[in-house]
């Protein structure tokens, strides 16, 4: 069974499990290099627990970009 399906996307990433840890070191060090932290601040959002059933039709018409942290606190 698939559990999603994604057309013309790749997913990239690392092999955590099999990758020897100086190799998945380097990786996360050169990310917190190059990639600019402004640049991912602009895609995580945070939401209280209270937001979810709003949150919902915005997700599904695709108004949501990069990812939502909800803060059970909130």
């Amino acid at each position: 069974m698939i559990p999603f399906l994604l057309r013309g996307v790749s997913i990239l990433g690392i092999d955590s499990v099999t990758c020897p840890t100086a190799e998945r070191t380097q990786a996360w060090s050169r990310l917190t290099r190059e990639l600019p932290a402004a640049r991912l601040d602009t895609r995580v959002g945070s939401r209280g627990l209270g937001d979810l059933l709003r949150l919902g039709p915005d997700i599904l018409a695709g108004r949501i970009r990069g990812r939502v942290v909800v803060d059970v606190n909130r």
